[in-house]
């Protein structure tokens, strides 16, 4: 080799040495380096979604804020952007589950007030007291406690029955000169909600009442809103007179009456006039479609001869109007049973401009019973729906046209549609259940409270169809896993008490009763079978405890709210199960309750002790009251003989 050569090779070998270690170096880094940046790639792109489902969410864009959400959390799950926008996601559409992703969220990063609120808020409608109590607190005791936080405090305290706490709280609110309209409106809506006092007309009702009269007087969007609830409290009071209606239909036309013999019941008073309410609807600036019919049907109660011209008035004003007038319009001629003018209103080609409107013009031709063409329009993707609603709709023209086996096809399409998504199920179980298709519905609940076991909506759809089903066994049952799951909520305890308190030795209580009575001609009088001696009557030393603890236990709900007829049901029936006479009667002492409330086990159960006090003709009176179909076999039992008597 020339010298030249080996001086080229020499500056070629020293090249290679050198730039060898150079590229070893720059892979290591690169191995270090490539993850981490791969991860803030995602975060950022995390950090994208999330911003999107914010922003949605203040839109009410439900849809698109769940598949960014998804999408966020799926990209990077340990992001706090991320994890906050599925958990408010979830929050906003009242998913229990959220509860969880805040608690992820909380291990990230500290939670902001809105964090706390949404997650209190989601914690007290699933029940979730002691969650609820932890961030409601932290809310309280952060700086400068807001009306929002107030309000939620108020919430928490209702639930827990705590009365005098929830008006504290609310009285906090009213009292704030910062709190808007709309947390004013919220604040008198709570103070109804605790409108069951004590005097025949209660003052809280009073109050909330010429609160949200006051609200109504404005001109913002709570404005509105107060005047939409006080029109429907004028129009459900109409209802509530002629009997069709309930308070438990409609909370705002409460009543209320005393829990004695022949007790009447006294309109909550002080209102604005219909015409006012008319004319303030009319001219309000943000009132739209549905207001408007609202204020139709103010002037229909006033004068019921109108309907027909009110009626022409009120397609005339909308037929033209968008997709949201049209389905406002369809929605309030389909409840009037006037399907006939819903189809002639809005022709199939402007019902296909919207998934809601479409609905509302197929529930129209089934008003007509039109099955067949509903049939055809559905298998003829006009409008493509959700494969449940399909299934749905499809099963429920088939069984109306006499096509039992199609009609069972689609209604399995549908629960496998909906398989793995538990508001799905609960849209399906709701339309079995309205349909009387009882073994879909029991299918669909059962499937969503095993999807989402704290899924509120699940179980009480499990719930009413063992109440349907009038088995006392298996309303005990469920009661029994909700109580699992809400431990500490009043409500199921006291129903789960209640219907464990009837299951306990009805057998052997009605047999001891048969055997006793004889020939006897008195009446559960005071020496009837529901006042013998426990010596006489002896029940096993674990049925006794049992009725102690169950006695205690609604004697501690009966203190935590003195005002809650049920709790005061649970509690006189357990001391009448102890031949506990008196002391059962004395329960109904001083207490003023909603008509709603006077349900048929109430009923049942107060003339059951005033029978065995004595006070048979008063007894008589009130299971005159009764639909005794609509009470469970161990109710019946209570006032069989008092029944028997009235036929």
């Amino acid at each position: 080799m020339t010298a030249e050569e080996i001086r080229l090779k020499r500056s070629k070998r020293r090249r290679v040495i050198i730039l060898l270690p150079a590229f070893v170096l720059v892979l290591v880094i690169g191995l270090f380096t490539a993850r981490p940046a791969l991860n803030a790639v995602k975060a950022w792109q995390a950090r994208r979604h999330a911003a999107k489902v914010f922003a949605y969410i203040d839109n009410a864009n439900w849809l698109e804020a769940r598949k960014e959400a998804f999408a966020a959390y799926q990209l990077r799950p340990t992001e706090p952007q991320s994890v906050r926008a599925i958990a408010r996601f979830l929050s906003r559409t009242r998913q229990p589950d959220a509860l969880e992703f805040w608690q992820q969220l909380e291990k990230l990063t500290p939670l902001t007030r809105e964090d706390r609120q949404d997650e209190a808020a989601i914690a007290i409608v699933s029940g979730e007291t002691s969650r609820a109590e932890i961030a409601v607190q932290a809310l309280l005791e952060s700086k400068g406690a807001d009306p929002a936080g107030w309000l939620l405090a108020a919430q928490l305290a209702i639930q827990k029955g705590a009365a005098d706490d929830a008006m504290s709280a609310l009285g906090k609110v009213f009292n704030d000169t910062n709190a808007t309209e709309q947390q004013q409106l919220q604040a008198a809506l709570l103070e109804l909600a605790l409108a069951s006092g004590s005097e025949a007309i209660d003052a809280r009702a009073t109050d909330a009442w010429s609160r949200i009269e006051k609200i109504s007087r404005g001109k913002s969007a709570a404005a509105l809103d107060a005047l939409v609830l006080l029109a429907r409290r004028a129009l459900s009071g109409q209802k509530s007179a002629s009997g069709s209606a309930s308070s438990s239909e409609e909370p705002t036309a409460r009543r209320e009456a005393s829990l004695q013999p022949g007790g009447a019941y006294a309109p909550v008073g002080g209102q604005m006039s219909v015409v006012d309410l008319q004319h303030a609807l009319e001219a309000h600036p943000l009132a739209k479609a549905p207001q408007k019919l609202i204020a139709l049907d103010l002037v229909e109660h006033v004068d019921a001869s109108r309907r027909d011209e009110l009626i022409a008035q009120g397609i005339a004003q909308l037929k033209n109007g968008d997709a949201n007038d049209l389905f406002a319009l369809a929605t309030w001629l389909n409840s009037k049973k006037e399907f006939e003018k819903t189809v002639e209103a809005i022709p199939l080609e402007k019902a296909l401009l919207g998934r809601e409107l479409f609905l509302q013009y197929l529930d129209a031709l089934g008003g007509l019973e039109r099955w067949g063409e509903i049939k055809q329009l559905l298998e003829g993707d006009r409008y493509p729906l959700d494969p449940v609603v399909q299934g749905m709709y499809l099963a429920r023209c088939s069984a109306q046209l006499g096509e039992k086996a199609a009609a069972e096809n689609n209604w399995q399409r549908a629960l496998e549609a909906a398989a793995g998504d538990p508001g799905k199920m609960i849209t399906l179980g709701d339309y079995a259940e309205k349909n009387g298709i009882v073994d879909v519905a029991q299918s669909a609940f059962d499937n969503a409270a095993i999807q989402s076991p704290k899924l509120r909506l699940a179980q009480q759809g499990r719930l009413r169809l063992a109440q349907r089903s009038g088995d006392t066994g298996k309303i005990h049952a469920v009661l029994a896993d909700m109580l699992k799951i809400w431990p500490n909520d009043d409500a199921v305890q006291n129903d789960e008490g209640y219907t464990r308190l009837l299951l306990l030795g009805s057998s052997s209580e009605r047999g001891a009763r048969s055997d006793q009575q004889g020939e006897s001609s008195e009446l559960l009088a005071p020496s009837s079978d529901l006042q013998t001696p426990s010596s006489e009557l002896r029940a096993p030393n674990s049925e006794l405890q049992a009725l102690n603890e169950l006695e205690q236990l609604a004697a501690k709900l009966v203190q935590k709210n003195p005002r809650s007829l049920p709790h005061r049901t649970f509690l006189a029936l357990a001391r009448l199960k102890q031949n506990r006479a008196a002391d059962a009667l004395s329960v109904y002492e001083n207490i003023t309750v909603a008509r709603g409330a006077l349900t048929p086990s109430a009923l049942a159960v107060h003339a059951a002790v005033l029978a065995v006090n004595g006070k048979t003709e008063e007894a008589k009176s009130e299971v005159e009251q009764i639909k005794i179909d609509n009470l469970l076999p161990e109710e019946r039992a209570l006032v069989e003989q008092l029944t028997k008597t009235n036929h």
